[in-house]
Parts: C-alpha cells; sequence; structure tokens
C-alpha cells in the first residue's frame, strides 16, 4: 500500500483520529477500515458521535500494554482491549489511533486512553479525513486547532464541514487546499476576497458555500473532480455612472436563470441598475445585454424577455449596477473537462469581427503565451483572427485612454472569475472558442490579473487632449520575432478609429496596430508608420510614456511640417487645421543617430489586400508629387491591370472583382518611386 506513515523504532504515543489505516513498512503491508468497527453512518455524513466504537467489540489487536492505564481502570494489560462505554464525550473523535504489530495479527486501530504502550515504533500519522470542529475557536480555516486532526487540511485529505459549529470556516489565506470536501445541511463554507482554494477530488454541497470579491480582489474555486451542489458567487460589478460604467460579465456558475438572477438582485434595494445605460429606457428594462456580432449592436433584456432564458456558459453580457456592488450568481461548479462558446466574423456582411465571451468558471483562466500548452491563447489561436491574437479587456477608466487592454504573449495577465471580454473571430462561419479545466489557476487579484511583468525592450506613446490621456499604441522589440505579423504577439487596435496607432513595417495589411512586436534588430533602424485621428482646431499631443530601450533615440516625423521631434526630451504638441486620419504624415524612428528638421523626409507608398475584401488598397498618394501608376500581374506575367490615381486623396481602391483567386504581383510607381508586392486573391 501507499506509505501513509513513516516509521522510526522507539515508544507508541498517542495521535490524533483516524478513520482509516493504510500502513506500509518493511515485513508488513496491511490496510484496515475503522469504519466497520466504529457506528458510521455514511448516509449523513462523518458526525463526531459516528466515532463511537460498537459495544463489546475488539478494536485493537496484538498490542501489549505495560502498565494499567492510571485513568482507568476498565484496561488492564492484555493483548487486547475491549470496549466498555465511557461516560460523557471525552473519548469521542479524537482518540482513535493507528498501532503496530506487535502479536500475531495486525492492528487496526485502538481505542486511545491517554496512556504509553511498548510497540517498537512510532507513528508520524498521514489522516485521511479531518472534520471542522463544532467548537472551533475561530472561523480561520488556516488555523490548526480548528480541525480534528490537528492539522490544516492538505490536498490528499478529505474535509467535512458538519452542521451545528458554533463558527464555520472562512478562507482568508492564499493556497488552500483539500481531497474531497463535504458542506453538510446548514453548514457554510465561505471564501473571501483575494484567496482560493483547489479541491483535488469532489466537492459536495449540502450547505451553503459563498465566493466573495471586490472592485478589484476575487475569490478563486478549482474543482478537480464532480460537483454537486450550489454555490453563490457575489460578483463586483460596474456601477452605471450615467452611461461609463459598463462591466462585461459572464456567469460563474452553471444553471442560472437570467430571471432569477435578476429577481435576486433587483428587489428591494439590491444593486442591479435597470435602463440602457443613460439613466432611462424601455420599461421593465433591465442592465444585463448581449452582444451581436452581425449587426454591431448590443441589446438589453427586459421583463419580456427574460422568463425562460439561461445565462449561457462562456457567453459574455454587458451589466451594471446603481452605484458599484457585488451581485450574486447562484448555480452549479463547471466541471467539464471543456467548455465551448460559437464565435463568427461577419466583417464581410457589415458586422463586426468582435465576439463577447467570458470565463465560466469560478477560478481565473491562464491568458498565454500561445506557445504554451492548455493556456487560452494556445487553444485558442487557430479560430482568433492572426492580427488579432489575444484577450480584449474593456477598462473605461484605465486612464490611458486605450479603452481596451490588450492581453497576448507580451502580458502576463490571467482572466478573472465570470470575466466577460472580446476576441476577434478568425471565419466567416462559426467556429468554437475551448474553454479547458487545465486553463484554470489560482490567481486572486484584479478582472485581469497581471501577475510579474516580462522584461521587453518597450516603447509606449500616448496621446492626450489637454489633460486627458485619449489613447495610447505600445511598439516591443524582442529576439526572434519578425518586423511582419507575428501571431500571439501583434495585436490590432480594437477600434479601427483609435486616436493613435502604428502599422506593421512589413506584411502590412492596413490593420492599426494596438501592439507591435518587432525582432531587437529595428530597435536601432526601424521607421514605424503612425496613424493619428484628431479633429481640425483640436491640439493635441504625443508623449513618450514608456520607454525600456538603451542608447537608441526615439523622433516623430512630422513630414507635413518637415520636424523631427525627440520625444526623450520634449513632447510633440500640433492643432491641424484640417482633419488628421489615415497614414503617411507621421513616423517613428528608431535611431542611435541625431536626426534635424528637413534633412530627411519619409513618404509612404503602400499597397496592400485584406482576405475579407474584394478590392486592392493603395495608400499614401498624397504624400506623392506625381500620379502613381497601378499595374497588377498574374503569376505567370500576364498583364490584368493598369490603372492611374491622382494624388488628390490618400488612399484609393481598385476592385479585383471578377478575377481568378490566386496569386499575383502589383506595381506601384510615382515618379522615381517604385514598389512591388505579392498579393494573394481569394
Amino acid at each position: 500500500g501507499d506509505t501513509y506513515y513513516n516509521a522510526t523504532a522507539g515508544v507508541g504515543s498517542s495521535q490524533n483520529n483516524i478513520d482509516q489505516t493504510n500502513v506500509s513498512r518493511t515485513g508488513i503491508t496491511y490496510n484496515s477500515d475503522i469504519e466497520s468497527l466504529i457506528n458510521y453512518n455514511s448516509a449523513d455524513g462523518k458526525t463526531e458521535s459516528d466515532y463511537h466504537p460498537t459495544s463489546n467489540t475488539i478494536i485493537d489487536q496484538g498490542v501489549t500494554i505495560t502498565s494499567t492505564p492510571a485513568s482507568s481502570t476498565t484496561y488492564g494489560p492484555s493483548s487486547n482491549f475491549n470496549y466498555t462505554p465511557i461516560n460523557g464525550s471525552s473519548r469521542q473523535l479524537d482518540q482513535i489511533i493507528p498501532h503496530t504489530n506487535v502479536g500475531s495479527a495486525a492492528d487496526i486501530g485502538a481505542f486511545e486512553v491517554g496512556e504509553s504502550w511498548t510497540t517498537g515504533i512510532d507513528w508520524t500519522p498521514k489522516f485521511h479525513t479531518t472534520i471542522w470542529k463544532k467548537n472551533a475557536a475561530s472561523s480561520d480555516w488556516n488555523t490548526a486547532s480548528n480541525w480534528s486532526t490537528g492539522y490544516v487540511p492538505t490536498a490528499d485529505v478529505h474535509v467535512i464541514i458538519a452542521a451545528g459549529a458554533t463558527r464555520y470556516p472562512e478562507i482568508s489565506n492564499t493556497g488552500a487546499v483539500s481531497k474531497n470536501i463535504t458542506v453538510n445541511s446548514s453548514a457554510t463554507l465561505t471564501i473571501n476576497k483575494g484567496y482560493d482554494l483547489t479541491v483535488a477530488g469532489n466537492f459536495t454541497n449540502r450547505g451553503t458555500v459563498t465566493l466573495n470579491s471586490d472592485s478589484n480582489e476575487f475569490s478563486s474555486l478549482i474543482v478537480r473532480g464532480t460537483s454537486s451542489g450550489n454555490i453563490t458567487y457575489n460578483r463586483y460589478v460596474n456601477s452605471l455612472s450615467n452611461g461609463s460604467g459598463w462591466d462585461l460579465i459572464g456567469s460563474p456558475v452553471n444553471g442560472l436563470q437570467i430571471s432569477s438572477f435578476v429577481s435576486t438582485n433587483d428587489a428591494g434595494g439590491s444593486p442591479l441598475a435597470t435602463g440602457n445605460g443613460s439613466g432611462s429606457g424601455a420599461s421593465g428594462e433591465y442592465a444585463i445585454g448581449v452582444f451581436n456580432s452581425s449587426s454591431n449592436s448590443w441589446s438589453n433584456y427586459t421583463t419580456a424577455n427574460v422568463s425562460t432564458t439561461q445565462f449561457t456558459p462562456g457567453k459574455g453580457y454587458q451589466m451594471a449596477t446603481d452605484n458599484g456592488a457585488t451581485l450574486a450568481f447562484t448555480g452549479t461548479v463547471d466541471t467539464d473537462a471543456t467548455e465551448t462558446i460559437a464565435i463568427q466574423n461577419y466583417t464581410a456582411a457589415s458586422g463586426s469581427r468582435w465576439n463577447l465571451i467570458s470565463n465560466p468558471y469560478p477560478s481565473f483562466l491562464t491568458i498565454g503565451p500561445h506557445t504554451t500548452t492548455d493556456t487560452f491563447l494556445e487553444v485558442n489561436d487557430d479560430v482568433i483572427d492572426a492580427t488579432y491574437v489575444g484577450v480584449y479587456g474593456y477598462d473605461g477608466n484605465s486612464g490611458d485612454g486605450s479603452n481596451y487592454t490588450v492581453y497576448n504573449n507580451t502580458s502576463t495577465g490571467k482572466i478573472a472569475p465570470g470575466q466577460g471580454f472580446f476576441v476577434a473571430a478568425r471565419n466567416p462561419s462559426f467556429a468554437n472558442i475551448t474553454f479547458k479545466e487545465a486553463m484554470q489557476t489560482t490567481s486572486t487579484g484584479d478582472d485581469f490579473f497581471e501577475g510579474d511583468a516580462f522584461q521587453f525592450n518597450e516603447v509606449e506613446l500616448r496621446l492626450s487632449d489637454g489633460d486627458n490621456y485619449v489613447g495610447k499604441t505600445n511598439i516591443f522589440f524582442i529576439e526572434g520575432l519578425s518586423n511582419g505579423l507575428d501571431i500571439g504577439w501583434d495585436a490590432g487596435s480594437y477600434n479601427q478609429n483609435a486616436n493613435i496607432m502604428s502599422r506593421m513595417i512589413e506584411e502590412d495589411e492596413g490593420h492599426g496596430m494596438a501592439i507591435n512586436a518587432m525582432g531587437l534588430d529595428a530597435m536601432e533602424s526601424a521607421v514605424i508608420p503612425l496613424i493619428i485621428n484628431q479633429p481640425a482646431g483640436q491640439e493635441f499631443r504625443v508623449s513618450l510614456f514608456t520607454a525600456t530601450i538603451p542608447n537608441t533615440n526615439v523622433y516623430l516625423e512630422d513630414n507635413v511640417l518637415g520636424t523631427f521631434t525627440n520625444l526623450h526630451e520634449q513632447d510633440y504638441i500640433h492643432t491641424s487645421d484640417v482633419d488628421l486620419s489615415e497614414v503617411g504624415r507621421y513616423f517613428i524612428h528608431m535611431t542611435e543617430d541625431t536626426m534635424s528638421n528637413n534633412e530627411y523626409s519619409t513618404n509612404l507608398l503602400n499597397v496592400f489586400k485584406r482576405s475579407d475584401v474584394d478590392y486592392i488598397t493603395v495608400e499614401g498618394l498624397a504624400s506623392q508629387s506625381n500620379e502613381s501608376k497601378v499595374s497588377l500581374f498574374d503569376i505567370r506575367g500576364k498583364n490584368i491591370i493598369n490603372q492611374t490615381l491622382d494624388n488628390n486623396t490618400n488612399t484609393q481602391t481598385i476592385s479585383t472583382t471578377g478575377l481568378q483567386p490566386g496569386i499575383y504581383i502589383v506595381q506601384l510607381q510615382s515618379g522615381k518611386n517604385v514598389l512591388k508586392k505579392k498579393l494573394i486573391i481569394h
């Protein structure tokens, strides 16, 4: 059998209770089931009254006592101990112990009377089951004396929380564990905000189990085996705040009717908000809504459509409270090996690539990297749009003006229980996002908890209007990456009209990037196109918010004004007399050299085709002094299209309708500038 006891020569001494002995030592291997010798009733769970030995049952074999116990004349020197009832409860639960093999038969446990005996061995027990004491001195799970064994539970010990305790356990430490855990009827277990419990075996709740959270701390429960009975997760949800406080939420439990959820959280002074986010809305409208990717729109539940609908595991919802509070989600723990939710890209049909999903578990999930087995990105990167492989978390009050924070390989983020987030679907047909139990982890921080930050070379640019940041873009320089698209490292901006974005140096398909990751060599020589979207007459400022790069200058080029601003030394400040948009005017130069105004001018002439559209895009035309000629050739060199574009409009398109799918070569010529690129037409 397994070695549950470590033995050394010596004198036996009393230990705490054990309901099963499974011993292996030199020359002896035996298992003994004490439950067959005591009044154990499996129907009601293990309680202290079960641990009286049955009357006149021999419960010890082969142990020779060395002297008559002074505390009782009931027992005398003998090879066998026979039970005689003892008045009171002082000989109950904590008095059944393991002994050794001294006589002809193996020991199966003894009714301990507080004395010593000669056994030739001293046991260090490892108990199979521990019970929360009815008279526990505190509610602290992590206090050893509150448990019947005198030890805090470990991952191979079953836990029983029985009814009738003066105070019930609360978990207020990280790393709480058990094997099986049973909460009996009328008993309670609470996991406080910021703390966690991992159940290595099965979870059974006949009483009340509650998990708590606040705005930046969440509790966590992981069940590796089966689960029965409900839990209640009090999940923090943002304030409505006149339309700015929407939160993205999913249910961290299974089997919860939305109507029941509304009834629980909207009665009396309960905090669920009503209306459409501006304090008004249809009669009976609740601040619980869904995102429709096909129409790129939101709709809220009302009394008319909420009655028969359950929260869908893995689906995300917009939700809000009146003043920022917890909402009670009551249901079962999801212990399926996988949970799936379908996503779809509707950009070709005037919809959205974005799909709102959520963490279906009452525990955190590991996001990445996509190269590590059983992380969210590793499992799902083949169904997420390659330019947007990451988790996009909404944060309307982030302070950096971005509204959406991207978590991918460049971060260490984890997804909180019941947290909603966006992913970009790759395919125009349905594909499944998969959540796996193996993704679960016990971090206990904010909605998207950041662990120890990776030490990458990074530049973060922020754009501000007055005193407020209204956007940011991040550029990373990481060994082994390319200047083109590196899946899981690069990430397009959630809003392609964001105030500031960068563009890819190579393999550019016209996506504005929130995260632009490239190789280390680019840190000393890259010229990175920058997009700034600002209205005419608005003064704005571009600043270098973060720079963890050695000995490299970061210049912002304005090729209309002919200026180079060293962002290490000062901000770029400008008020435009025309609306600013698209690419071609602004560039970031990474260089160890010093650059001066008017000594160099970058002209961007670019052509690309996205896979989901039927046209070729040509941009940067306004920066050219001449007309631009576009020629398209098939793979055999046959000239298919010839077209001349003027420079009055910066970005223009050329239709590919009717062309056969295949590989084509496009040539763009403006004066002495010639650009050739390979395009794939689907």
